[in-house]
């Protein structure tokens, strides 16, 4: 339960046995590459060069061609599997085997092509469907398109605005003139399509008078025959089409079956890319390669065992004082702490010389967690969801859905000490049904009736998590030779605090003796010489006062802040509480038993829903800022080794 030592490693080999040798380390997964120190631009090292990387740019076009086959499918072969459907086992083996690769490569090919084709096939059939639509106003008319009249007697397709009153148009250009008369066809959203035949001497007058109705000539250059005989040769065509685009998603559809390859390909290609991205962070001579990172001290023997069977030299050191903010973490955690890294990884690893967060907080967190939900019921379901997703689902990362089942644990004897199941769901049933009877569940306290006990547990909770916070502090600035600063800071306030504990006692309870109050303020004044000493050391002049003022003042308020925020632990609980009560309540005003369940079940569902969100977000308060604010050093680089991670498939080792 701390952060993993780690160690610098230096590698050089031969470049001839550089893809021999990553796929052995990836496989090990313990080796962080990291950038060599090197301007390769500088005269002097003029003989180096990055690795050349071509294999990285076919690594991500394959990737991008097994992914979009996959999407594919996912859209015209969804797949069917089950919500807590594990994923299947592989080995490495089969994971790197080339032959099932090209295989899938092959598979994902095909379905790309049949994609293309039916894409073919629907634009060819969307743009049909737009030159259908074009001619369909022209339908009403027995006319050649072609036709343009001769000289004498011209003839055009014209068109006016929809909206236009088409009778007012033909008077208009009967008014102007006798040579002419206009046919009506048919008429879209936006227009409203005819024939005009007129005498080459009106044409003119005919155009003018059209004018004012918003006329255009309508663009009909490129068919022939009547607009009727032309529909429906795009009708047939459309159709054909269509069933060749049928033909095609059955075919798409057919390789569905192809997705648990292509998925595996998928994962193959993901690992090739990792190794190919690491590469490019070695040096390369013109026979040799550089290779530095870092790994995990406790894996250096695996590591020796693997380069035991290259011609290499190779080194470890541990970090110097220059390479501690560069140095990679990864925590070390058992199956309760462990559940922790959700809350460390989103907040910010610790540095690598800071202190692990886990061990500390997961009491804490569990246990305010539990406090806040306080209901049997619950915590039985959140026990039961994460069991059933843990055992069934069995997720890459299960440390979300652990801390999930502690805190359900902490739940239910939170509710078991309340009486809390479903809030008070079982006394009003029972109630409901015998209404002379007193049931009441058995309880320690509960949250409407105790609520000031539970304030004053909420802060001596709060007390001990900050002095908690406070010794690890002391503790840490102890072991780096800091003795002093902890002295004048953590060690002056609980003296303060101390010595103000034992007047107060002194004063104000009968039966202690008087003197203990003396000790008491002996104790304060000593304390608050202390920080007075400790806050003011370094400044000079006046400053000491405003240091002294400041020391003081901030120590107080914020001490007594952070405390004072552990009621939302009360507040929570009780809320939680109430809001169930309430529920339950419009339930039984029902008088009908099956109406007061589904109310109150619906309504604790909701009441769950809100609680487990107000939970999470105030217990990761209470902890990033009330507790890791005291001691807490943060910064660190995650750990991300060369190493087989997979999305579709879990790899099981093969046995030697």
């Amino acid at each position: 339960m701390a952060i993993v030592k780690m160690k610098r490693l230096r590698l050089l080999a031969l470049r001839s046995d550089r893809e021999r040798l990553l796929r052995p380390l990836q496989s090990l997964g313990c080796v962080e590459f990291s950038e060599p120190p090197v301007d390769l631009s500088s005269p002097e090292w003029s003989g180096l060069a990055k690795p050349e990387g071509s294999g990285l740019a076919k690594a991500r076009e394959q990737q991008q061609l097994i992914d979009g086959a996959l999407t594919i499918l996912a859209r015209c072969a969804p797949a069917k599997d089950g919500l807590l459907a594990p994923r299947p086992t592989m080995t490495e083996a089969q994971l790197f085997d080339d032959s099932v690769y090209d295989a899938g490569l092959a598979s994902a090919w095909e379905v790309t092509d049949a994609d293309r084709a039916l894409a073919q096939c629907l634009a060819e059939q969307s743009k049909l469907q737009a030159q259908k639509a074009s001619l369909e106003p022209w339908v009403p008319l027995d006319v050649p398109l072609e036709t343009e009249g001769d000289a004498t007697v011209p003839i055009l397709f014209g068109s006016v605005p929809a909206n236009v009153d088409f009778a007012a148009l033909q008077a208009e250009v009967a008014q102007a003139t006798e040579l002419a008369e206009l046919f009506p066809a048919g008429s879209d959203q936006e227009l409203r399509y005819f024939l005009l035949v007129c005498h080459a001497s009106a044409l003119s007058a005919c155009t003018e008078a059209m004018r004012p109705f918003g006329f255009s000539r309508a663009a009909l250059r490129g068919w022939t025959g009547a607009a009727a005989d032309n529909v429906r040769l795009l009708d047939n065509r459309i159709a054909a089409l269509e069933r060749q685009a049928a033909e095609h998603k059955a075919h798409i559809a057919s390789l569905g079956d192809s997705r648990a390859l292509l998925r595996l390909c998928a994962d193959r290609a993901a690992q090739e890319i990792s190794r190919e991205e690491n590469k490019a962070r070695l040096i390369d001579t013109g026979a040799a390669f550089l290779l530095e990172g870092w790994l995990p001290a406790d894996q250096e023997p695996a590591l020796a065992q693997l380069l035991g069977g290259f011609p290499c030299a190779w080194e470890t050191a541990d970090p110097t004082g220059d390479e501690i903010p560069d140095v990679p973490v990864k925590l070390k955690n058992n199956f309760v702490t462990r559940s922790m890294n959700t809350i460390t990884e989103m907040y910010s690893l610790p540095a690598y010389d800071g202190i692990d967060p886990n061990p500390l907080m997961a009491p804490f967190f569990i246990l305010f967690f539990g406090m806040i939900m306080a209901d049997m019921a619950y915590g039985l379901l959140m026990v039961a969801a994460s069991a059933v997703i843990l055992l069934k689902k069995k997720p890459k990362n299960p440390n979300f859905m652990e801390m999930i089942f502690w805190c359900g644990i902490s739940t239910i004897l939170w509710g078991a000490a309340s009486g809390g199941f479903f809030g008070d769901m079982i006394p009003q049933l029972v109630t409901m049904i015998n209404p002379n009877s007193t049931f009441e569940m058995p309880a320690l306290f509960t949250a409407l009736d105790d609520i000031v006990a539970i304030m004053v547990g909420s802060l001596a909770l709060g007390v001990i998590q900050v002095f908690t916070g406070m010794a690890v502090s002391v503790w840490k600035k102890t072991k780096d030779g800091d003795f002093i600063d902890a002295l004048f800071s953590e060690i002056s306030w609980w003296i303060v605090l101390g010595g103000l504990a034992l007047f107060i006692c002194g004063k104000l309870l009968a039966g202690v003796p008087a003197a203990l109050g003396s000790v008491g303020l002996a104790l304060l004044a000593a304390g608050g010489l202390m920080l007075a000493l400790g806050g003011t050391r370094q400044a000079k002049g006046f400053g000491k006062v405003t240091s002294l003022v400041g020391i003081i003042y901030n120590g107080v308020t914020g001490f007594f802040s952070d405390i004072l925020s552990y009621i939302r632990l009360m507040a929570l609980m009780v809320s939680g509480s109430v809001i169930a009560s309430v529920f339950n309540t419009l339930g039984a005003t029902t008088g009908i038993v099956p109406v007061f369940i589904v109310i109150s079940l619906l309504g604790n569902a909701l009441n769950l829903a809100l609680s487990l969100l107000g939970a999470y977000v105030h217990d990761l308060r209470l902890q990033c800022l009330e507790f890791f604010g005291r001691f807490y050093k943060e910064g660190g680089k995650p750990y991300r080794p060369l190493s087989i991670d997979t999305q579709y498939v879990d790899i099981i080792k093969e046995e030697n």
